[in-house]
């Protein structure tokens, strides 16, 4: 009777429990001692709580007859509401793809602004894209691993740590540019433009890591269709209010980044606020206080967190100078240097843009199969997990291995059936938006090189996976640095030719991560749980 009152005592803290060292805590928790176990016939508190792991199913109804509890099973979504949800996901790259045609020139700027307003806007936006990515990185990994422990006080902590990070990070960012500026006779006002541009870019990404962590994608698709309905609108509907391109564009933007900042503010205070208002107390122990509830924690040392997600930081500082490093040396290599009487050392390269965004589209369907195959990866590993033991790790494997085939076959698949349509296209395409035959060449060689790019975006989803961020991180240095020194040698040739270095990045990324990621799937079961030990 005593041990019978013991499981219950156990159960009603906790309905599921899996494992002696669980039994153990919790027996301790509820005031249980050696002593105590003795006075009952057991030899001490370690034999009792065998004898109680033995028996604690019975008093969970759902687990009787060696069937797994439900609440440990993980919810995995249908394919519809996958596809859905995939489809919401990919709804804001199609529409900045889309604005490719409505504007004319690259996926933000407009063909009818002055050359140096259009180099200012580039330019920041491209260092906000580059300076926010290693933050986010972060960011994303620190707050999904606080929100998902219920941990406010920390989430709340690194979200501040984030945001002061990327500000003194832009500090250093602005003071460069303004320096360089200076040094080259660069006006004060086309700096101030590219330092707005960098800031706000920069901020918006990193404000939106709440927004998908908390799975909003429905609220962010909206946010995206409004902000970019109301940019479109507001240019082409106040030219008589506001005659000067340049400034009824940055009028715009700073529309679209005003509805933007909306859901962005609202899905970081829910992040910290969320738990404290969905929990009751009703149902919990007198003894226990679940960590949602401590306003104030022990702090962690943020240094330290740097350091441990430094290879996430780099990855993505690498992989944006991978993707985009070949349009900064277009810049460098152009013809035109002089712009309204000053002499600019960059001058957007519209000719080399047509071309090399419009080839982008090829890797854009490459999120939407990630979403939909692999989003929910560690959900269905857990589920696996539990309905086989240790010994059988073969059925991980083969799961593993069978949905980084499938995965792949069919981002490849897809990513070549848009890239034969657009080397088809391409003349009409480029004609479209006012380009050349330069344009064209530069698109459909660009789409050869986004084919190879899609495959290491394969790879490296299964790389991080198998948590081997650094060696990923190893290989994205190479392939950056291919499209920086490749693209600075050939530039010197013709602008034209930049986009092989960027061929040759892409070809090297996928040919380094498809060897790797052989390697890996050899055992991939012991290395995805060697993560947790």
């Amino acid at each position: 009777m005593f041990l019978h009152k013991t499981a219950k005592s156990v159960t009603e803290i906790q309905s599921n429990v899996n494992n002696l060292a669980d039994v153990l805590v919790f027996l301790e928790v509820l005031g249980y001692d050696a002593n105590k176990a003795k006075a009952y016939g057991f030899s001490d508190l370690l034999d009792l709580a065998r004898h109680v792991f033995e028996i604690i199913d019975y008093y969970n109804p759902e687990a009787r007859g060696g069937e797994l509890a439900a609440p440990l099973i993980s919810s995995i979504p249908g394919l519809r509401r996958r596809l859905l949800g995939g489809l919401l996901l990919m709804t804001p790259w199609l529409m900045m793809v889309s604005t490719i045609f409505v504007f004319g020139v690259s996926l933000w700027l407009d063909w009818h602004l002055p050359v140096a307003d259009m180099t200012s806007m580039a330019l920041g936006i491209m260092l906000g894209m580059l300076v926010g990515e290693g933050p986010i990185w972060v960011f994303n990994r620190l707050f999904i691993f606080y929100h998902s422990q219920e941990n406010v006080s920390e989430t709340r902590r690194v979200m501040k740590r984030s945001y002061a990070m990327l500000a003194v990070m832009l500090s250093f960012g602005a003071t460069a540019l303004y320096v360089m500026g200076w040094l080259f006779g660069v006006p004060v006002w086309l700096v101030t433009i590219a330092t707005m541009g960098m800031v706000t870019v920069s901020f918006h990404r990193l404000s939106f890591v709440p927004v998908y962590a908390l799975k909003k994608v429905r609220l962010a698709t909206l946010s995206y269709v409004a902000a970019l309905t109301l940019l479109i609108l507001v240019y082409f509907f106040s030219v008589d209010l506001l005659p000067n391109p340049t400034t009824r564009y940055l009028v715009s933007l700073g529309a679209a980044f005003v509805v933007l900042s909306v859901p962005a503010v609202y899905c970081n205070r829910l992040a910290i606020s969320e738990r404290l208002e969905a929990k009751s107390t009703a149902d919990w122990p007198p003894f226990y206080r679940p960590s949602y509830a401590n306003s104030n924690t022990l702090p962690s040392r943020f240094i330290v967190q740097l350091w441990e997600n430094l290879p996430y930081f780099l990855y993505g500082s690498f992989y944006f100078a991978m993707l985009f490093g070949d349009r900064i040396i277009s810049w460098l290599y152009n013809p035109v240097h002089t712009v309204g009487g000053v002499t600019m050392p960059l001058v957007f390269n519209a000719i080399y843009h047509m071309g090399a965004d419009i080839g982008l589209f090829v890797v854009v369907p490459v999120g939407f199969i990630q979403y939909v195959m692999g989003a929910h990866i560690f959900g269905q590993l857990k589920n696996i997990s539990l309905q086989y033991t240790s010994t059988e790790e073969n059925a991980v494997d083969d799961f593993i291995r069978a949905r980084f085939k499938k995965m792949l076959l069919v981002a490849l698949a897809t990513s070549l059936s848009i890239a034969v349509s657009l080397e088809i296209a391409a003349p009409s395409l480029i004609a479209s938006i006012n380009g050349t035959a330069t344009s064209t060449s530069i698109l459909q060689t660009a789409v050869l090189g986004n084919i190879l790019l899609v495959l290491f975006i394969s790879n490296s989803f299964f790389i991080m996976l198998l948590n081997r961020a650094k060696q990923l991180t190893l290989i994205a240095l190479v392939s950056a640095s291919i499209v920086t020194f490749g693209g600075l040698a050939l530039g010197s040739l013709g602008y034209q030719y930049i986009v092989l270095a960027y061929v040759a990045s892409c070809a090297s990324g996928a040919f380094l991560s498809t060897r790797y990621v052989r390697s890996l799937l050899r055992r991939p079961a012991r290395i995805f749980y060697a993560r947790f030990t």
